[in-house]
């Protein structure tokens, strides 16, 4: 960690008041007339000390990073000589997500937005390379005492990024609660080398969920229906789901706003099915069950690689689909902790994590890996987290880190 140069008292409450601000309302929220209003300063005083808005939300992610720096050493320092066994693992990593989801943790929400910015500048880049670089190294060195576990510590890390988000919206329900475990349970698991159970909890949720249909399949592409549908998840894939707003939508549309109020009741269920076509809309083939072409008896992961590594590409108009598919849940799920009418689509996202990836292997996975259910909800979330970070920090993730992800995270059939 670099050392952070002290601040004048007059800055370091305005950075604590933003970062306060953001972990109430998001990023979006914080403004300058605002945040003087906060402190009893004028807006001068503030551009002053940290020039721009985006000046001063580098210091906040700043400020944050140490905080969190903080937060990591005091908990693993609680937990020194706690067993490394994976009973005691699964539990601190509960643990972990509690306590980094819970009111106290403001800096965590400033992570949190910050990895969700799809266009993020090279200041911010650093901090999130420096902010994940942190994370990795607090867990290696705690569970440094396991040299099995030293492989899976960055998976690990990204698992819990990712979690952090549907943790957030959902740690009050029991039925996440069960299903969350059970597939952090499949990761510790893998990690000591032990055989994945049965995934009791995933397949009942599974069962008894009603999947949404594909709310623009009987659309023609040139309706109007469609065309809203189209604006309106190209604007949330943009900017999250509170992106959207009925006047947006009808202004690139070019139409009048009372558009939306024909073909839908409420501008709640155009939201919705907007989220869902997103979801549709852009699925590879591969997700969709189109099996891609060659025979699949024959594939290997050279093949599987190259089908993955478009669905991971970063920047311009090639951003995958994990990257924006990643980036709309984490937005929904934020949005969910201020909206609790949101949070069944959350635990919706949630529930079946890796559906598509298990039930769609034929001709993608080579035939040699063991992709069972908690297999495929281990790799799912490995890959969505690691298309946000690898975004986040400006780093591609390439084909030889997908394959190296693949291998650790599935098992392999012997010959």
């Amino acid at each position: 960690m670099p050392t952070t140069t002290a601040r004048p008292d007059l800055a370091q409450q305005i950075v604590e008041a933003a970062i306060a601000q953001a972990a109430l309302g998001g990023l979006d929220s914080l403004t300058l007339r605002d945040l003087a209003r906060m402190v009893g300063k004028s807006t001068t005083v503030i551009v002053n000390l940290f020039g721009t808005k985006s000046g001063l939300i580098q210091a906040a992610g700043e400020e944050a990073l140490r905080q969190d720096a903080a937060f990591h050493e005091g908990f693993f320092g609680s937990v020194s000589d706690l067993p490394l066994e994976r009973g005691s693992l699964l539990a601190l990593c509960q643990t972990y997500l509690r306590r980094r989801v819970g009111g106290e943790a403001g800096f965590a929400r400033i992570s949190e937005a910050l990895l969700l910015d799809a266009a993020p500048t090279s200041e911010q880049r650093d901090l999130m390379e420096r902010w994940h670089a942190m994370r990795c190294a607090a867990w290696r060195r705690y569970l440094a005492r396991d040299a099995r576990l030293d492989a899976f510590v960055e998976p690990l890390v990204a698992w819990l990024t990712f979690e952090q988000y549907y943790a957030g919206a959902l740690c009050s329900r029991a039925d996440y609660g069960v299903v969350a475990a059970e597939g952090l349970g499949a990761m510790i698991d893998r990690a000591f080398g032990l055989a994945d159970g049965p995934a009791t909890a995933t397949f009942w949720y599974r069962d008894a969920m009603v999947l949404p249909q594909a709310p623009a399949r009987d659309a023609e592409p040139e309706a109007m229906r469609r065309k809203l549908l189209d604006i309106a998840a190209d604007q949330i894939l943009a900017g999250g789901i509170t992106a959207i707003t009925n006047r947006s939508v009808s202004a690139v549309a070019a139409t009048s706003t009372s558009t939306i109020a024909y073909h839908w009741p409420d501008m709640r269920h155009f939201v919705l099915d907007a989220v869902w076509h997103s979801v549709f809309r852009d699925m590879p083939g591969h997700l969709a069950g189109h099996t891609p072409d060659g025979d699949p008896a024959v594939v290997d992961l050279d093949r599987w690689a190259a089908i993955m590594a478009p669905t991971v590409a970063i920047g311009g108009e090639a951003e995958g689909f994990y990257v924006r598919y990643a980036r709309l849940i984490a937005s929904i799920c934020i949005e969910a902790r201020r909206d609790p009418s949101l949070r069944d689509l959350a635990m919706l996202l949630r529930g079946p994590e890796g559906g598509g990836t298990y039930y769609k292997q034929t001709g993608v996975w080579p035939a040699d890996f063991d992709l069972n259910r908690l297999a495929a909800t281990r790799f799912a979330l490995w890959i969505k987290a690691e298309a946000l970070l690898s975004c986040a920090r400006g780093r591609l993730l390439d084909k030889d880190a997908l394959k190296a992800a693949a291998c650790l995270l599935v098992a392999r059939q012997s010959p």
